[in-house]
């Protein structure tokens, strides 16, 4: 049946309401120091019966329809919110804290279900016979009612979680998982109350393909379906212009998941889920991408999705002191059997008294999960209305009740060292530059330098996975630029490496490519360039002055790449020596501390040690007239220097790396020669700088520091140039 424009009028007008109303609320619950989520669901109950309806039930029940052709399109976007949101809870999903607890979490599931499955069970033994729709089918009645205070609902726990900020948190991952298997174990049970309920019996074959389905799908997932969806995104960012292209690639692959174990008979959130943690995995998918989903699921479909929860409650109907009561004993059995379960089988795992309750608070949401299931009973002639609004109100309380109990909870729960270690070093990645480097291009012209540049990339991959592309272009305009290398000494030979040749720390995976164009090489090396990548690293040769700052072929590259770059240049006879010690200049800078994180990647990955040097030029006769004036300056620049070479121990101490603060003072000569005596009195054998891009003129320059460092140090040299922001500087 199409929707008529009415219903489609009535539609948008309720999303508008909702959706302010939503936001509304839940800004009006933050400010109370209550998660939003909360707001959002009493959006919901007061359009619903409860108040709308009940004041203006003709109005109430055409712009908020419970079925027909004017309910579908609310109950789509609702639903489409539990897909985005399970997708966007995987991708912030740390597998390996959810290793570490795999054991806990299957005994808290376990638990959390077997518990309040009996003490449900017993509860319906006597509740009253009028509130089965059929009292000869009891026990199916009362198995029902079990199943129903037995399961969690996983959308609702992954916003609490959102909203507590206990998403990264060690006990927000074991309540994540727990949730997980409980509710994908409550939908199994569940199937089986159903079949029973109906004249086929219990449907274990159905259910039993289910099972063995959702296993075939995760084996399935996690390995070649890993290799596909890497594929898949390789092909969008090399051929999918525009910014929007990765996110539309995320909902793409969600849908897909989404949409697989639907097919299988369990919930499509599951499937939403399973990507999202691998799509954790791929550095291809940036941050911009998971940005824009965040926004667009808690902006949009996630309050939409517990409003529609909320528009289910009749409170009403539930207000004889008889059903009052019932319901109050259905609140109270839900909430104490998930408690009580998951906090036994928390201990049992060895878990702590207060992460036990944790647990047990964190689990007790049910949301609209349960609403699903009551409508279920409803529909199969297991539940009459009344008992139907019961479950529902009880989904809702237990929803309401769950965030402040699991806030108050944790105030007596002190962060372990090892966790607030982690959650540091995590908060530092968040606003890392190198963390986000995902995509890198190396393109290869002389084989052995472009080599050496190469296999830097495999250390400032450090723990991350980091896609690597090694592209030799040759074109018919660049055999004047050779020609013009081997007069001046240079080897032009293009050397193009196989994987084998290349590092790798089992994070970096190479992709070798060669390819012709008909420009010169520079220009397709930054049509390259272009599609996506974070990161361009070269490998440059020390050259006399005249060639410029590292050649002309390197320049251009550098002078136009829309990406930052990574430069490594080496000396003519310089072989693949070990780093030892990084000299790292440094003015404390913005720049300065994205190259820190070069550094102290470069040191991580080869065991060295980072020297942090600040070089500060004194001038005797500041102020020959006041010596409390030359004071205050030698004070001021001692303290800058002590300030930027912190900075840089501060993140090496962060992530396990030796870095030594030196405050250098010299007069009379360039800062330039001090960083190349002080880089050859310590034994550097590296000197990385961080630079701005100017012109002058259609040269490339960088300030003479830079100049004299490449032009007279012995030793590698490194220069990191940001990616630029609105274009180079001309001067």
């Amino acid at each position: 049946m199409a929707l008529s424009a009415n219903d489609f009028l009535h539609f948008l007008v309720a999303f508008v309401l909702l959706l302010a109303t939503a936001h509304g609320l839940g800004e009006v619950a933050r400010r109370l120091g209550q998660p939003s989520v909360i707001g959002e669901l009493l959006a919901g109950v007061l359009f619903g019966p409860s108040l709308l309806g009940a004041a203006l039930p003709r109005l109430g029940q055409e712009l908020f329809p419970m079925d027909g052709p004017g309910a579908v399109p609310l109950q789509l976007v609702a639903q489409l919110g539990v897909v985005f949101l399970l997708l966007l809870s995987g991708m912030e999903t740390n597998l390996d804290v959810i290793r570490r607890g795999a054991r806990s979490a299957v005994i808290v599931a376990t638990a959390g279900i077997v518990a309040p499955f009996a003490a449900g069970f017993c509860l319906a033994l006597v509740m009253p016979r009028s509130l089965a729709a059929r009292p000869d089918h009891w026990i199916v009645f009362a198995l029902f009612v079990a199943t129903a205070t037995s399961m969690s609902a996983i959308p609702v726990i992954v916003k609490i979680l959102i909203d507590l900020d206990l998403m990264r948190r060690d006990i927000g991952q074991m309540i994540l998982a727990a949730g997980m298997l409980t509710d994908t174990a409550g939908w199994f049970l569940l199937a089986l109350v159903a079949g029973a309920a109906s004249s086929d019996g219990i449907p274990l074959l159905s259910v039993g393909m289910s099972f063995v389905g959702m296993a075939i799908f995760v084996v399935f997932l996690f390995t070649i379906g890993t290799t596909a969806l890497r594929g898949f995104l390789a092909w969008v960012h090399h051929h999918v212009e525009g910014d929007e292209a990765m996110l539309t690639a995320v909902l793409t692959v969600g849908l897909i998941g989404a949409a697989a174990t639907q097919w299988l008979h369990v919930e499509a959130f599951l499937g939403a889920f399973l990507i999202g943690v691998q799509l954790s995995r791929v550095p291809r998918v940036h941050r911009k991408a998971r940005a824009q989903l965040d926004a667009m699921t808690l902006g949009v479909f996630a309050p939409i999705f517990f409003a529609t929860a909320g528009l289910r409650v009749d409170l009403a109907s539930v207000a004889s002191p008889r059903l009052l009561l019932v319901t109050a004993a259905v609140i109270v059995v839900a909430c104490l059997g998930k408690l009580v379960g998951a906090f036994v089988g928390a201990r049992l795992a060895g878990i702590g008294t207060w992460l036990s309750l944790a647990l047990g608070a964190g689990l007790n949401a049910r949301g609209a999960v349960e609403i699903i299931v009551a409508t279920i009973g409803l529909d199969l002639g297991i539940l009459t209305p009344a008992m139907y609004s019961i479950i529902v109100v009880m989904a809702v309380a237990t929803s309401v009740l769950a965030p402040p109990s699991l806030r108050w909870i944790l105030r007596h729960v002190q962060t372990e060292p090892h966790e607030a270690e982690r959650l540091r070093r995590e908060a530092h990645q968040a606003r890392s530059f190198l963390h986000g480097v995902g995509r890198v291009l190396v393109p290869v012209r002389d084989g052995r330098f472009a080599l050496q540049a190469a296999n830097v990339v495999t250390h400032l991959a450090g723990d991350r996975e980091v896609d690597v592309v090694a592209l030799h272009v040759s074109g018919q305009k660049d055999k004047a630029v050779d020609r013009s290398a081997a007069s001046a000494g240079l080897d032009p030979t293009v050397a193009l490496p196989s994987p084998t040749d290349l590092h790798s720390n089992g994070r970096v995976r190479w992709e070798v490519r060669s390819t012709e164009s008909k420009d010169d090489v520079v220009s397709a090396v930054l049509g390259e360039a272009g599609t996506g990548y974070d990161l361009l690293v070269l490998g440059a040769a020390a050259r006399p002055p005249p060639i410029g700052l590292f050649g002309g072929v390197t320049d251009r590259m550098i002078a136009a790449a829309p990406c930052a770059v990574f430069v490594l240049r080496l000396p003519l006879l310089a072989s693949d020596v070990p780093l030892r010690r990084v000299i790292f200049p440094t003015a404390g800078t913005e720049d300065d501390e994205l190259a820190a994180e070069f550094a102290v990647a470069l040191a991580k990955g080869t065991g060295a040690e980072v020297v942090a040097l600040h070089v500060v030029e004194m001038h005797p006769l500041v102020d020959p007239f006041s010596r409390s004036t030359a004071a205050r300056e030698t004070n001021a620049r001692r303290s800058v220097g002590e300030y930027a070479t912190k900075t840089v121990q501060s993140l090496g101490d962060l992530l396990g790396v030796e870095v030594r603060p030196s405050v250098h003072w010299h007069t009379g000569t360039s800062t330039g020669r001090e960083i190349v005596a002080r880089a050859d009195a310590l034994s550097g054998d590296l000197i990385l700088l961080a630079a701005r891009r100017h012109l002058a003129g259609s040269d490339l320059y960088c300030g003479r520091t830079l100049e004299y460092v490449l032009r007279h140090a012995r030793c590698p040299v490194a220069v990191l140039f940001p990616a630029p922001a609105h274009g180079l500087d001309l001067i």
